[in-house]
């Protein structure tokens, strides 16, 4: 008789959940997304039907339907997921799915209504502020953003108090990325990018943590996205290559590498970068300008 890998785990041990969890890290640093897809579909049958939260296992789903711009069934995740709290990658995992899907898809506002859950991981509700602080700036709504910040502030004293360096240091992290976006909001293009390549600086120096393999966003690549927002296309290709070898196969990167490719003339390598965005997104269901700009100039270079 046949059994699926999910089953042959689940009648070993209720840590199987786990187990089968584990291969999805490896596939999504590597941005194997149908690898991962596969991996924590599996982890998270097993693990609802040992009544185990599933909110770690849906954010990498979440995460890597977004990459392959599968939009619709990222939404269905976000809809359903039920706020069960396994302690710190649950809670991280609640806070980071919804914000996900605002960034990933660059819905500045949308990231700006983000619910802040209440949560006894300060690093948890970070993650919320430091999504709505990033929707605000990069919106035009500077003021709105400074808010947030402070948030991020009394967040990174709550931790730095309760000596938890790791955690303050990505609060810290976060709260110089949004601020560089609040400077380039306000003219200040300069300062804005230094501040940014300080944050990614410090981001490429810090480690991962099991509770957040998958980051909200690469540092990097924000400050790859804030050159091409400043027209500084050379700039801005250097930093996104920079990042995709870190964080490879990432849309958002990918569809920056495009633009800025095609902004310096170099026809053949944006259609490089075009072509592997729309192998990408061969299953899209979403509504991304992006892909439609890519297959727009394919067909016509």
């Amino acid at each position: 008789m046949c059994v699926s890998t999910a089953e042959l785990y689940g009648k070993i041990a209720p840590e199987a959940p786990h187990a089968l969890h584990m291969p999805s890290h490896i596939y999504s640093t590597l941005g194997m997304w149908e690898d991962s897809i596969r991996s924590n579909l599996a982890s998270t049958g097993v693990a609802e039907s040992y009544g185990q939260p599933v909110a770690h296992q849906t954010d990498f789903l979440v995460y890597a339907y977004l990459q392959r711009a599968e939009d619709g069934r990222a939404k269905e995740l976000v809809d359903s997921v039920l706020p069960i709290y396994g302690g710190l990658g649950s809670a991280t995992a609640l806070a980071a799915i919804p914000a996900r899907f605002a960034l990933e898809r660059g819905q500045w506002d949308e990231a700006v209504q983000l619910r802040v859950r209440s949560s006894e991981f300060p690093a948890a509700r970070s993650i919320s502020y430091f999504a709505r602080a990033l929707g605000a700036a990069r919106s035009g709504k500077s003021a709105a953003a400074r808010a947030e910040i402070a948030h991020l502030d009394e967040i990174e004293a709550e931790l730095a108090a309760a000596n938890d360096d790791y955690w303050a240091g990505q609060t810290r992290i976060q709260k110089q990325a949004a601020i560089a976006w609040v400077m380039f909001s306000e003219g200040q293009r300069d300062e804005a990018i230094a501040a940014m390549h300080k944050a990614a600086d410090l981001d490429d120096a810090s480690e991962k943590n099991v509770a957040m393999e998958n980051k909200l966003v690469p540092i990097r690549e924000l400050l790859g996205e804030l050159y091409l927002a400043a027209g500084m296309d050379k700039e801005a290709l250097v930093e996104l290559q920079a990042s995709d070898k870190v964080m490879p196969h990432r849309f958002r990167t990918i569809a920056a590498a495009a633009a800025a490719t095609r902004a310096t003339g170099s026809v053949e390598q944006a259609k490089r970068y075009y072509r592997a965005l729309t192998v990408l997104a061969a299953d899209a269901d979403g509504n991304r300008p992006e892909i439609s700009e890519a297959r727009a100039y394919l067909s016509q270079n």
